[in-house]
């Protein structure tokens, strides 16, 4: 089947998704909270809505997808509909719609995050259970080296230096980095090859509906599943909320340019992309729960430092060894589940990861909304507050992850 070729196309597709991942997370973000005035309490609930969203799809998309098609199919149809609703947020941030480009961002990021329900399960088919923490982690270094290059593509148009619609040049990066996302994947869309699945009957809403309830009692039954994803959803929370909120945090607490922004972005990207083959490798080797146990304990001390610090330079230093643990993070954890989910439902486990990561946009964002549009009299100092307080959730998940079982005692896939 060409294992050398799907993974080069695995990782591939994982650098271009990145690309418009990174250009919207930092130029839509202050482009809709800053320049056009929108709450941080109402950007932030673009991430809960897309959540739920995810919630009443991702499941049965996943169950549907281990009976009776292949992933890559599902792949190519959530890949495109990421496209078309990116491409006309953008349309209409140029035209300075900030509702309806709010609206077809969540849209679009609701269709991006749905893609990883069949995206991430082929890692089972590209390597062996050895070696899933360093393709893994291969996978999130290409993820980490293509917001590089999306910050890259995006620069000249955010510093004015290029411009196609004479708009606001954070709105000038997103239309070219939805494009560039758009035929960087298409390579992996046509020629990544998985086998077909055998004939399975018909489909019945209803019935599928009903097994859907009952795998899922079974999946959470299974040893670890349960208290994983309920660790993944808490330590997650804290730390994609934190991210999505960060170029806001840069220009609410330190007022730096878009320009040095981008620039303390590279860092963190460059030392993300170590991390997440670095600790893919280490996983391997030493164990996967045991190896993600180590990544936790150190957000619980690089979190609120990064919120603390007054110092610019010290900050700097501090986010740039924090992108180590932004690669280790999601390496760590997508291995982890390939080798806890039990055999034949793959699809489904991965559906509720990636449901429990993304869920963790319903509370998280909520938590920091709340923070800081409450304590406005404060000004600035709220958005260290608000770091502080989603630490909590870290700790928690910690605390749940000790109840999985150590993977280097449970060898077998679970049955």
């Amino acid at each position: 089947m060409g294992i050398k070729k799907n993974i080069f196309l695995w990782v591939l597709y994982d650098f271009a998704n990145s690309i418009v991942s990174i250009v919207f997370f930092l130029y839509f973000a202050q482009w809709i909270v800053i320049e056009r005035g929108v709450s941080d309490f109402h950007f932030n609930l673009t991430f809960t809505i897309s959540a739920l969203l995810l919630l009443l799809t991702a499941p049965l998309a996943g169950t549907l997808l281990d009976r009776f098609s292949r992933r890559i199919t599902g792949l190519r149809y959530t890949t495109c509909l990421t496209v078309i609703f990116y491409a006309l947020c953008a349309v209409l941030a140029i035209q300075n719609k900030d509702t309806a480009a709010l609206v077809f961002f969540t849209f679009g990021l609701y269709s991006f995050l749905l893609s990883f329900t069949f995206y991430t399960p082929l890692i089972n088919d590209l390597a062996e259970r050895e070696r899933r923490g360093l393709v893994s982690g291969l996978g999130i270094s290409a993820n980490y080296l293509g917001q590089f290059a999306g910050l890259l593509i995006a620069l000249p148009f955010s510093n004015g230096a290029f411009t196609f619609f004479h708009a606001s040049p954070r709105v000038e990066t997103l239309l070219p980095s939805v494009v560039v996302f758009f035929f960087l994947a298409l390579p992996t869309l046509f020629f990544f090859t998985e086998e077909k699945k055998a004939g399975v009957g018909t489909f019945s809403l209803g019935s599928e509906t009903r097994r859907l309830f009952q795998e899922t009692k079974g999946l959470f039954l299974s040893s670890g599943v349960g208290f994983f994803l309920l660790s993944y959803f808490l330590f997650n929370d804290a730390i994609l909320t934190a991210a999505n909120n960060f170029p806001i945090f840069l220009e609410q607490v330190w007022h730096v340019s878009d320009t040095v922004k981008t620039y303390i972005l590279l860092g963190i990207l460059i030392t993300s992309a170590i991390g997440g083959t670095l600790f893919g490798f280490a996983a391997d080797r030493f164990g996967h729960k045991r190896t993600l146990m180590f990544v936790l304990a150190g957000w619980v001390f690089i979190l609120p430092l990064v919120g603390l610090l007054t110092n610019f330079i010290l900050f700097v230093i501090a986010t740039t060894v924090m992108g180590f643990w932004f690669g280790a993070n999601w390496a760590v954890s997508r291995s982890l589940m390939s080798h806890i989910a039990p055999q034949g439902k793959h699809n489904l486990a991965f559906a509720y990861f990636g449901l429990a990561e993304r869920a963790s946009s319903f509370v998280g964002p909520i938590v920091w909304g709340l923070v800081v549009s409450s304590l406005v009299s404060i000004g600035s100092e709220r958005y260290r507050i608000a770091a502080l307080v989603i630490t909590a959730f870290i700790i928690l998940g910690l605390l749940a992850l000790m109840r999985v079982p150590d993977d280097r005692r449970n060898t077998p896939v679970l049955q």
